[in-house]
């Protein structure tokens, strides 16, 4: 039986894919917000508390995987946080830095304690989310959008140091989660995106579907390391529903693709004549 760890297990898309995954049959453990409601569903799922935003909580939730001996084939990182809202120069520093923490920093502080644990039988993977901004600009929301970038660059940088496992980050599109609502409590600070939010909220548009996101995820395990490992997938616009193997062959044929790279590297230009 294969095991997956959800960092974040509270979160919506973190209880939605645990209880997919718990479904077709996997072992499911996760870890959550101390106090966070756990629902029903996670009756039988080995939980352990972990506050991203305390670096101490996130060292004690190690020790905690380590002590259970969770022997992981996958972990998916579903927690985060879109805030602080608002420009860069007008935000808390703390709360700053506790964006990147939460978004970046803690993830990664945690994998690296608990990477030792992973199932080497099999083909261990690592995923990631990533979301807006990651292509322009996304002003008021500099924290998360730094966050997303600085973990698309370390899921090549670990794909690349890792040969027996599989790291990739996946944009999810917009989903109908309860992030919404630190947009929704900033109207001002989150200048154009909060009409965004509230004309999506208000539509009868369902956004991506939780049941989308799992069936991305098992096309990623089943393509393997060698077409999807240190990519930014997108799980909207990239053709991998259907089988999805153009896609695979085209990956694997292009090392350079769907990763973080300057536009118009391709191209060649003369230095100015001084």
């Amino acid at each position: 039986m294969k095991t997956v760890l959800i960092l974040g297990i509270t979160a919506d898309i973190g209880r939605e894919l645990a209880g997919r995954f718990a479904r077709d049959g996997w072992r499911v453990a996760g870890t959550h917000r101390p106090g966070a409601l756990l629902g029903p569903g996670a009756a039988g799922y080995t939980l352990v508390p972990c506050d991203l935003a305390a670096p101490g909580s996130v060292d004690a939730a190690v020790r905690r995987c380590q002590e259970l001996k969770l022997a992981w084939d996958l972990l998916v990182v579903a927690a985060g946080t879109e805030e602080p809202i608002g420009p860069f120069l007008e935000c808390d520093a703390d709360d700053w830095d506790r964006g990147i923490a939460v978004n970046a920093l803690a993830p990664l502080r945690f994998l690296r304690g608990i990477h030792d644990q992973r199932n080497r039988s099999g083909a261990p993977a690592v995923v990631f989310f990533s979301g807006a901004g990651t292509n322009n600009a996304a002003p008021a929301y500099s924290a998360y959008c730094a966050s997303k970038i600085l973990l698309i660059k370390m899921c090549e940088l670990l794909d690349a140091e890792s040969p027996d496992t599989s790291f990739f980050i996946v944009g999810p599109g917009i989903v109908r989660t309860k992030i919404h609502e630190q947009t929704l409590r900033a109207p001002e600070k989150s200048g154009a995106n909060y009409k965004k939010v509230t004309d999506f909220l208000q539509s009868k548009n369902p956004g991506t579907s939780h049941e989308e996101i799992y069936q991305c995820l098992q096309w990623c395990l089943a393509a393997g390391k060698g077409a999807v490992g240190g990519r930014n997938l997108s799980l909207v616009f990239d053709e991998w529903r259907q089988g999805g193997s153009s896609l695979a062959t085209a990956l694997k044929a292009n090392q350079d693709l769907y990763k973080l790279r300057r536009h118009g590297n391709q191209l060649k230009f003369s230095p100015p004549a001084v």
